[in-house]
């Protein structure tokens, strides 16, 4: 009986130290955000032809509808002025819970629209990859709902 407790505590240390492994060498941070050349997880900055309040609305209504792991999102804040809006939101994650930006603002071209999205992990040193579908998911679902709009 002994032998077996000792076997399945080593089987579960070796486990948890092999998945922390893999976490810090394959998703070695807990941040994704959109950048305008989409950088090395290829989340693009979106730009849509449209105005910062439309658009600002269209994300507002947006945010509670998204589920993860059965779950909807939670728009937390909200904050702008002028040509630049950011909401915040919170996002499931099993027992954790992540944190989603979204900002809004005047493009340089003065008929679009720049969308910046940023998902942040509370804890932990790795995600497994979870902030950057968090942030894939959002501009998916955000670019079917402006498009269905037009």
């Amino acid at each position: 009986m002994k032998r077996v407790v000792i076997a399945t505590a080593t089987f579960i240390v070796i486990t948890v130290i092999g998945i922390l492994f893999v976490g810090r060498t394959f998703y070695p941070d807990n941040v994704a955000e959109t950048s305008v050349d989409g950088g090395e997880k290829n989340l693009k900055t979106r730009f849509y032809r449209s105005n910062v309040k439309t658009v600002t609305k269209e994300v507002e209504k947006l945010i509670p509808t998204i589920t993860t792991y059965g779950l909807n999102w939670k728009l937390t804040g909200k904050s702008g002025a002028g040509n630049v809006s950011t909401m915040r939101a919170e996002v499931p994650v099993a027992v954790f819970t992540d944190d989603l930006e979204v900002t809004v603002k005047k493009a340089e071209n003065e008929h679009e629209v720049r969308v910046d999205v940023r998902s942040q992990s509370r804890i932990g040193q790795s995600d497994f990859g979870e902030n950057a579908r968090h942030v894939r998911k959002f501009l998916v679902t955000l670019d079917q709902q402006l498009k269905s709009n037009r």
